[in-house]
């Protein structure tokens, strides 16, 4: 007798109970995978580029994720909704914290639960994120094992993801957010992630 898993919507509705303010099932064709978003990082140059296994040039190319995507049939979408003055300012560290750890978890139990080669994808550079207290990442220096390789989650846009072209298939309002973005311009802003399920 074959075991039934979890479906990808009680998996949604899980990341709705740990604490995402929406989370929805879309066909992992949906997402729209572009090499100008991960090129962006290094032209203007992130602060994050060349720091961290997760961003350019060290993460997986786009190429290189639209051939992995092909092999899903779905996709978790998620996001979590905050004020931008928290994402403008110290907090929003935090905030992508809590992105990589909804990934890491819902990838984790989806794994147990039958979809053996999930994975999760999350907003923001892992270094930032988790080392931003290092001069430099251990696993580029070829010194150790990353310390949060149960966490950390690769960068969305560092892999080419449109985000938003994502939101519009989700149906989320998107407002682009710049460094010159007032609170009194717009007040909310989100941060997301993924889990591709297959």
């Amino acid at each position: 007798m074959e075991l039934m898993h979890p479906s990808p919507q009680e998996f949604a509705e899980k990341l709705i109970e740990f604490g995402a303010s929406d989370a929805r099932v879309i066909p992992s064709r949906s997402i729209v995978v572009e090499d100008r978003f991960a090129d962006m990082c290094s032209a203007p140059q992130c602060p994050s580029y060349g720091l961290a296994p997760s961003c350019p040039p060290h993460s997986m190319k786009p190429s290189e994720f639209r051939s992995l995507l092909s092999k899903y049939e779905y996709a978790l979408v998620f996001k979590i909704d905050v004020p931008i003055a928290m994402l403008m300012g110290e907090d929003r560290r935090d905030v992508a914290r809590v992105i990589h750890e909804l990934s890491s978890n819902i990838e984790h139990l989806a794994q147990v639960s039958g979809y053996a080669n999930a994975k999760g994808l999350a907003g923001g550079s892992c270094k930032e994120i988790f080392c931003h207290d290092q001069v430099r990442c251990v696993v580029l220096e070829g010194k150790e094992k990353c310390p949060f390789a149960d966490t950390a989650r690769p960068s969305i846009s560092g892999i080419g993801v449109n985000f938003l072209e994502l939101c519009k298939t989700v149906g989320w309002k998107a407002n682009i957010i710049t460094q010159e973005t007032t609170p009194d311009q717009v007040s909310m802003g989100m941060m997301a992630g993924i889990v591709l399920l297959g």
